[in-house]
């Protein structure tokens, strides 16, 4: 991505990070807590759910995919623009931003997961 220039190339980096970062938590947690975890919490924070420790993967698994997805996007759409450097940075750093924040808000959700399957604990959401 450094071919679209500093700030792009950086931010494919990132991406990358944002997507590995997960799944290297789950290979710590996982293997350390027991084979069952509550997975779904009431209103008032107490286990309606138990699920398989390995169901913990998923949202991992769906940051790596989306983020690999993104980043080889980002670089076929700013190559569809390659008439027009400037066009092609701000097309690539473009999908690689909404990337990253994708990538961000989904591990901030899965700190959430490892937080509940650790402790048995959750926030209760009234779904």
């Amino acid at each position: 991505m450094f071919k679209y220039g500093k700030k792009a190339g950086y931010m494919g980096i990132a991406l990358l990070v944002l997507a590995v970062l997960p799944l290297v938590v789950a290979a710590f947690v996982i293997p350390n807590i027991g084979p069952e975890v509550a997975t779904k919490f009431n209103a008032a924070g107490e286990v309606t759910r138990w699920g398989k420790s390995y169901e913990l993967l998923a949202l991992p698994v769906l940051n790596l995919l989306l983020s690999v997805a993104t980043y080889f996007t980002a670089g076929r759409q700013a190559k569809n623009n390659d008439d027009s450097v400037a066009m092609a940075r701000i097309v690539c750093e473009r999908y690689l931003r909404n990337g990253c924040i994708t990538g961000v808000f989904l591990n901030v959700i899965n700190v959430y997961f490892m937080y509940s399957a650790i402790t048995g604990t959750g926030f209760g959401f009234g779904f």
